[in-house]
């Protein structure tokens, strides 16, 4: 097991990233996920991407900002072309493996199915259950949003004549019931709920897969993949975050050690 503790908060990560924390079940990267460096320390044919990159919108509801702004979301970005560098642009085995499946939140499958050679694609939506501030100045504020999930396929042939249609046929409803987290109790300004994030790995993984977030927030994709038995990998810009996933997921590593000695 290998973490670091430091009060020193740099400003930018190093190049190649630094591993603030590794064990068998967990790996988290304080880095910049458009860094090849960071990107190259991935391992190759993992089991499913789950991420909420920045949206590009830069968005000010108006009131009084607990986070800070989250780096990278001014729309100067091209967060699909960056996701494509973690699915792999080009060739059948680098990064996500053939066949398995991607969620991304706040883009939609028009924006994705070309950058993550999406074979097939729909849209889900997670009902947060609760109306958000948003524009006050628009009448309706925003209580849902968006996830794109799409399965992965490697060849252009293949995606041509309709390979993993099959596979983005959804079982169930498209829409998500989970309440965000409670105001005062948030950890992030974009946090997602640990029970959507695990109803979202359960769906597309088996245990023992490695879940990949390349903007893992505060991390609650990683808890929710280690409560579920399997592997994550995150990796997070901003240090604060950072070393917030550490503790995060090193709790959820001591209820995941705690059920397998039951």
């Amino acid at each position: 097991m290998t973490t670091i503790d430091t009060l020193t908060l740099d400003l930018a990560p190093p190049p190649g990233g630094q591993i603030l924390h590794a064990t068998d079940r967990a790996t988290v990267i304080w880095g910049d996920c458009r860094d090849p460096q960071v990107i190259a320390r991935v391992p190759d044919g993992y089991g499913l991407l789950c991420t909420d990159p920045p949206y590009g919108v830069r968005f000010n509801s108006g009131r009084s900002n607990t986070f800070a702004e989250i780096a990278g979301d001014d729309g100067s970005v091209d967060w699909p072309g960056v996701l494509a560098d973690w699915v792999g642009r080009t060739g059948r085995t680098r990064g996500l493996a053939p066949s398995r499946h991607v969620y991304v939140f706040g883009y939609s499958p028009e924006q994705l199915s070309a950058p993550l050679r999406l074979g097939g694609a729909a849209t889900l939506v997670w009902d947060k259950l609760d109306l958000g501030s948003g524009d006050l100045s628009s009448p309706w504020g925003p209580g849902h949003e968006l996830i794109t999930f799409g399965v992965h396929v490697k060849r252009r042939s293949d995606r041509a004549s309709g390979a993993g249609n099959l596979s983005a046929r959804l079982r169930r409803g498209s829409v998500l019931r989970y309440p965000r987290p409670g105001r005062g109790r948030a950890l992030h300004s974009n946090e997602k709920p640990v029970p959507l994030m695990q109803d979202l790995i359960e769906s597309s993984t088996v245990r023992g897969d490695l879940v990949v977030d390349p903007c893992a927030g505060s991390g609650s994709t990683g808890v929710a993949a280690v409560l579920e038995g399997r592997c994550c990998f995150l990796v997070e810009v901003n240090r604060a975050d950072a070393e917030q996933c550490v503790q995060r997921v090193q709790a959820a590593e001591r209820i995941a050690a705690q059920i397998a000695a039951a």
